[in-house]
């Protein structure tokens, strides 16, 4: 193990800036240029507490929260990982494995699909010719297993067999044939059925009565204008106060982005209202997404990190009731992958999480009281 190096206040990194309501710490920022993140994960415990945050990319990293250690998962030297990446605990002994896209040692853009078991640190392979930009654990009518997006048009789940060495078998659960390249993965019951159903892109997909029936597939927005406009980031928060949770997308792989949040209608088959969320200048590929009542005004707030370079925009959209918003800015940033809404702290607030190419850290929620 090394310990990370911490830092108050980085410039090179990141520039806090106070807003009104909470005070916002960057507790620990550390800087790893060596380690060529491209995805990540957070785990938390009971009541949303925080736990473990892992980084992968050349090399694989755990960072145990909130203090900070850093353990390396998988050295560099070998193929590496692309963004794909979630965790499970696929051999059922209490501990969260990462299920992971190795990168393609060929041409085609196609890779491994592993497991590393976080007991041995050892890898061991789910399937070839795999290529997948979102990866969830997820149990569908009783069978656990994991969900990807794969080429961004086919919404597949593989169940974890038992024994879980050797390939697993998976399922077409939906193919998506639209000129855009459908990204973000959620799972949420959307119907009043009792079954979860399953969010993608621009759609979601209604879950059948058994597991060898059809999914149905419908519509949330019409954002496919070009070849990235569907690759999102996806969240569910109370923004509007109403009776179902909204959505919340942002386009992170696109320049200008969107962001909006859409009002889910009583029969969530029918058309969703879309609420733009506007900046000045506008979002610059809004890749990290984070949703959760950060004031404690008991409505949900929207976090978005751009992941555009240098003097990336970390802003916080405060919920001002009735679903507006108002944006903060909370950083400049040399670009973010993912954030995170957790208690890292145990005090009982949602503090924020975060990752970057090359950087991983936390900002302590300090409610104003």
């Amino acid at each position: 193990m090394e310990q990370l190096r911490v830092f108050v206040v980085c410039l090179a990194t990141v520039t806090a800036i106070r807003p009104q309501a909470v005070d916002w710490q960057p507790s620990s920022f550390v800087l790893a240029p060596e380690a060529g993140l491209r995805g990540g994960a957070l785990q938390t415990v009971a009541r949303g507490r925080a736990g473990t945050l892992f980084g992968w990319g050349d090399q694989v990293f755990e960072w145990s929260l909130p203090e900070g250690r850093r353990t390396t998962l998988a050295p560099a030297g070998g193929p590496g990982f692309q963004e794909g990446g979630c965790l499970v605990d696929v051999n059922q002994d209490g501990r969260q494995d990462l299920v992971l896209l190795e990168s393609g040692r060929g041409g085609g853009g196609l890779g491994r699909m592993v497991w590393l078991e976080a007991s041995q640190r050892r890898i061991r392979e789910i399937d070839t010719g795999a290529d997948f930009h979102d990866c969830l654990g997820a149990t569908l009518h009783g069978r656990s297993g994991v969900l990807v997006v794969h080429r961004h048009t086919q919404v597949r789940f593989y169940e974890i067999p038992r024994p879980p060495e050797g390939k697993w078998p998976y399922r077409e659960i939906y193919s998506i044939y639209t000129p855009t390249r459908q990204g973000g993965l959620l799972v949420a019951e959307m119907d009043g059925d009792g079954r979860p159903d399953i969010l993608c892109g621009n759609y979601w997909i209604r879950s059948p009565g058994s597991y060898d029936e059809s999914w149905r597939l419908f519509a949330i927005n019409s954002w496919w204008d070009q070849a990235h406009a569907s690759t999102l980031r996806l969240a569910t928060g109370f923004i509007s106060g109403d009776l179902f949770p909204d959505l919340v997308a942002s386009q992170g792989e696109v320049s200008p982005g969107r962001l909006a949040w859409f009002g889910r209608p009583r029969d969530p088959r029918l058309p969703w209202e879309e609420h733009p969320v506007e900046t000045t200048p506008a979002l610059r590929r809004p890749h990290a997404l984070a949703v959760a009542d950060f004031d404690g005004e008991g409505g949900a707030d929207i976090v978005v990190g751009e992941n555009n370079g240098a003097n990336s925009r970390l802003l916080w959209f405060t919920n001002q009731g009735a679903g507006r918003l108002r944006a903060q800015l909370l950083a400049r940033t040399s670009g973010l992958l993912h954030a995170w809404a957790a208690d890292v702290d145990a005090d009982g607030r949602p503090d924020l999480v975060t990752l970057g190419p090359a950087s991983a850290g936390w900002w302590k929620n300090q409610r104003r009281r």
